[in-house]
């Protein structure tokens, strides 16, 4: 036999009083609390015994304690004597959250077959920052989504066939900027929010738009920290030589919509 069973106890209780939350331990988000709540009512409880110590301090799972607290649950709990700051120290240390594309990956290899497409859009795109690819799917193609990672986390992203061809087009409309933003510089995420918004923007000649941008790199543009900042340049370039009722005021639209 490989194995053997361990000699290690797990207890179960109801008494949250039990458990200790130590001063040397992180403080105990409400935020995510509420998240491991919401997700254990939607989904259930897969037992992962607390870990405390002799002292019934808690090393790992104060927020464990206080969602199933909060659910009236049991809490499954392992003593382990001698252990304390250091130790949890130590834990959290070498501790690392799943990152968007974990999550991406896991629901791909489930079979979903929006996270398997979403998958293929990171790789296709991968010159645009993962983050704005994220959000043109979550999006739906459509301006920037606040959202988009919470809706990937949790599973909830679902596109059809329209909305897949609709993101991929603002997708490869982006792509035809990779050029003029490596050679600027500057804050890419918000260029690219900036030029996703101007893509779904009524009366905008994309055709204009590109060639008005891309020909201003070398002279004209500069890199810019914040979105309003490159869309007050573009809106400039853009307008250029317009007649007034074809001239575009992008600034005051993007703060209509955002």
């Amino acid at each position: 036999m490989k194995y053997k069973v361990s000699e290690k106890k797990i207890y179960t209780t109801t008494d949250y009083d039990l458990f200790v939350f130590p001063d040397w331990n992180r403080d105990v988000s409400n935020a995510r609390v509420v998240k491991m709540v919401e997700s254990i009512s939607k989904v259930g409880w897969l037992p992962q015994p607390v870990l405390v110590n002799e002292n019934f301090e808690v090393i790992d799972g104060q927020s464990r304690v206080k969602a199933l607290q909060a659910l009236g649950k049991p809490v499954e709990f392992c003593i382990q004597k001698g252990i304390g700051r250091i130790e949890c120290q130590m834990m959290n240390l070498f501790q690392k959250n799943w990152t968007i594309k974990n999550f991406i990956d896991s629901y791909a290899a489930d079979g979903n077959e929006d996270y398997v497409w979403l998958r293929e859009m990171l790789v296709r795109y991968k010159d645009l920052t993962s983050s704005i690819v994220q959000a043109i799917a979550v999006g739906k193609g459509k301006v920037y989504s606040r959202d988009s990672a919470a809706v990937i986390q949790e599973g909830r992203f679902s596109l059809n066939d329209l909305e897949k061809a609709q993101a991929e087009k603002t997708m490869f409309f982006l792509s035809r900027f990779v050029e003029t933003v490596e050679y600027l510089g500057g804050r890419k995420d918000k260029f690219y929010i900036a030029m996703m918004f101007l893509y779904g923007l009524h009366g905008i000649d994309t055709e204009r738009l590109c060639t008005v941008v891309n020909n201003a790199k070398y002279d004209g543009l500069v890199a810019c920290a914040t979105a309003e900042g490159w869309l007050q340049q573009i809106e400039d370039l853009y307008n250029k030589k317009l007649s007034k009722t074809k001239r575009v005021d992008f600034i005051h639209e993007y703060k209509k919509a955002v």
